[in-house]
Order: C-alpha cells, then structure tokens, then sequence
C-alpha cells in the first residue's frame, strides 16, 4: 500500500469534498442580505411549569398587545404565534440588531393528560401565561390507609 501525501491546505480539501469552514457557514449565515431581509425570525424563550393541578406555559415577549397573539389548540397541539407589522423609519440604521419580535410560532405538544376545555392565557407585563389544567383522573391522589373490616 503506497500513501500518497496532498499538499492542500485543510480548507480547501474540505471544499473539494463539498464541506465548508465555519468561517463560510458564518459569512454564508450573516450576510447583509439575509439579515435586511428578516430571514431569520426570533424566537421567544418559554418555561413549561408543571404543579400538581396543571401545567403552565410562560413565554417572554415584551412590548406587545393581548390582541396580537393567537392561540390556537388543535388535537393535541398548541400554537402560539404572533404576526405583527412594525413600522420601519427611514431615518434610522440598525448598527447592531440582537432581537426582532415581529413575528413568531411555537408550538407545543399537548398531553392527553389535560383538560383542554379549561385552557386559559393571561399576557401581563411582557410574560404570556397559558395555563393547561390536568384532568382530575391525570391528579396524583394522596396516599391513604384502607381499613379492614
């Protein structure tokens, strides 16, 4: 067996063998373009708060109405989504951009455990609160004694 040594720099072997550097994937991600564009769409962080009655799910989004979210509840799936146009000024430039609200989707799969009649949504202070009640029989009983008769 002969090994046959290859001058290539380790980038450019990469790319012959159609893999590309992080530095490329990067330019490639960030470009002005895409980013002008709003391709790329932020996404809120949530909290799935679980207690003994029910499930809660917090989702941080500031600076917006009750009115512009949608919550929708479809077989076992919860959407929550918002879509809202805000207006752009002319006469100012981004210099740094880190987060973008204006549109959203998350969707969240919902357990065959809740009462999706009882579902309810609280927006305060920046903080939508979906609150997922358990069906009595998912409800952990405390333990007790049985006596013998």
């Amino acid at each position: 067996m002969t090994l046959v040594r290859m001058n290539r720099p380790v980038s450019q072997m990469n790319r012959f063998h159609g893999y590309k550097t992080f530095s490329e994937l990067a330019n490639e991600m960030f470009n002005d373009d895409r980013v002008s564009a709003h391709q790329f769409m932020a996404i809120p962080p949530a909290n799935i708060i679980e207690s003994k009655f029910d499930f809660m799910i917090e989702i941080a989004a500031p600076g917006f109405e009750k009115s512009d979210f949608k919550i929708d509840l479809d077989k076992n799936l919860l959407t929550i989504s918002l879509d809202k146009k805000v207006d752009e000024n002319d006469q100012e430039k981004y210099n740094l951009k880190e987060f973008n609200f204006n549109s959203f989707n998350r969707s969240f799969r919902v357990s065959d455990k809740i009462n999706t009649e009882k579902v309810n949504a609280i927006y305060k202070n920046g903080l939508l609160q979906i609150t997922l009640p358990k069906r009595e029989e998912a409800i952990e009983k405390p333990a007790r004694e049985i006596k013998i008769s």
